[in-house]
């Protein structure tokens, strides 16, 4: 009874956030014109142009703005993008997939903002070390309170993440869909721990050239399968679109007896597993772009919305997976990534299983080591830069205890601690906005000659 009465005002006040962050990405849309449209072709021309122009190393503690991007994509493509639409569906109905597209599109503007900024107010120290992220514009625009408030959520929420990730890789390999081949959970989780120490002690060059790397092969092995799934689906799609905007409107039983489906239960579980997945308005993803060795703040706000993009789409694709294999409404499968396995068996047998449990290793790994990086430039900010070791190693027992934990609490969790931090945050872009609306609606030509300068 308490956890339900728990739950139910978890989600009244989560829904509230997910007003205001939506009626903030409106506004900010509005604001720059809609740069999410305007600037389609020039962001295909960039990414084409910055794969030769961006691909120098830069110094040793900046990476080429290709690399930035990729690292960025790593953070956001995550196990999240697998995982959360299938959480949100089975959590908040078939209509939660409608946060994702609308996440997706309207924080693409945010995206844009929120990078520019990152870019723009970046701190270089005596040493050459960038450092980056919300609290550098927060402090120099705001006030060094709020940057203290945001260094100190993101610290927290980046080892919360990292939890959550650990929580359905782990859960994967000790799916009894690998039969002989699973592995008990405290076995992966130490094993993912050490993994990814050794990766984060290596810096943010090691960081960069293994994201560069990883975000190709997920997209070609998770976009293909996806894809071959939904394509031998065609003609159930329009009852599949019908099912996703008929249970915004009208809550329905499962299997199991649960209620779900409505406009408080889809956005609540939709726009936070949306932002979660495109950290649209979190700021986050502000760090490793900061890191880039540009001089263009706009350019590389507009490349940063193609990560935006991508995990939109990426995630709309598994929803769209789960709804066609009906594995959401199945209560014998464990809530996560087993009914993510689920629905691939049923098309690739055995493969199925290994494609997730590959995709899993790679998204789950990425999204922990970009989020790890990510949350210790917010610890180094709160430390002067000293010290980040010790955070590496809090993320490290995070990382272990995340993967022993209970889905809906983790992920709950995590939820709760994104909104401390990204409602002050979409404030503070709102008002930068309001301040100066002219500076990020520039016209696309004049980025196009900033960029061939």
């Amino acid at each position: 009874m308490i956890e339900e009465l728990y739950n139910a005002l978890t989600d009244r006040v989560l829904f509230i956030v997910c007003l205001f962050i939506l009626a903030g990405s409106v506004y900010i849309s509005i604001k720059t014109r809609f740069i999410q449209i305007r600037s389609i072709p020039f962001l295909w021309k960039t990414l084409k142009d910055s794969s030769k122009k961006g691909s120098s190393e830069g110094s040793e503690y900046t990476i080429s703005p290709l690399k930035a991007l990729f690292t960025a994509m790593s953070t956001t493509l995550g196990i999240s993008t697998l995982v959360g639409p299938v959480i949100a569906i089975q959590l908040g109905g078939p209509g939660a997939l409608l946060g994702f597209i609308i996440t997706s599109f309207l924080g693409s503007a945010v995206t844009y903002v929120e990078v520019s900024l990152g870019v723009q107010y970046r701190k270089k120290l005596e040493n050459g070390k960038v450092m980056g992220g919300p609290m550098q514009y927060l402090q120099q625009l705001f006030s060094p309170k709020m940057a203290k408030w945001y260094a100190v959520g993101c610290t927290i929420l980046m080892m919360g993440w990292s939890a959550a990730q650990a929580n359905q890789l782990t859960s994967i390999l000790n799916s009894p869909v690998l039969g002989s081949f699973q592995i008990p959970v405290v076995y992966s989780a130490i094993g993912l721990v050490i993994l990814v120490m050794l990766t984060l002690l290596g810096g943010v060059k090691r960081i960069s050239s293994f994201s560069s790397k990883l975000v190709p092969v997920m997209f070609i092995l998770y976009i293909g399968s996806s894809s071959f799934i939904i394509l031998s689906n065609l003609n159930q799609m329009g009852s599949i679109l019908h099912t996703i905007i008929s249970s915004v409107f009208s809550p329905y039983a499962l299997a199991s007896g649960s209620l779900v489906g409505g406009v408080v239960s889809a956005l609540r579980w939709g726009v936070f597993k949306g932002i979660q997945t495109t950290e649209a308005g979190v700021g986050t993803q502000t760090i490793p772009h900061s890191l880039a060795e540009t001089s263009d703040p706009r350019t590389q706000g507009v490349l940063a919305m193609l990560s935006t993009f991508s995990a939109g789409g990426l995630a709309f694709l598994s929803g769209c997976v789960a709804l066609i294999t009906n594995t959401w409404q199945d209560p014998s499968q464990a809530l996560g990534m087993g009914m993510v396995a689920a629905s691939y068996q049923q098309y690739f047998s055995w493969v199925g299983v290994l494609i997730i449990t590959v995709s899993a290793l790679l998204f789950g790994f990425g999204t922990i080591l970009g989020n790890a990086f990510n949350g210790s430039q917010s610890y180094e900010y709160l430390m002067q830069n000293k010290k980040n070791r010790y955070y590496f190693l809090l993320t490290a027992v995070m990382i272990f205890l995340g993967a022993m934990g209970e889905v809906r609490t983790v992920w709950s969790m995590v939820d709760i601690i994104l909104a401390f931090i990204a409602v002050p945050h979409m404030m503070a872009l709102l008002l930068t906005v309001h301040r100066s609306p002219q500076v990020f609606a520039q016209k696309i030509d004049r980025l196009q000659e900033s960029w061939e300068a």
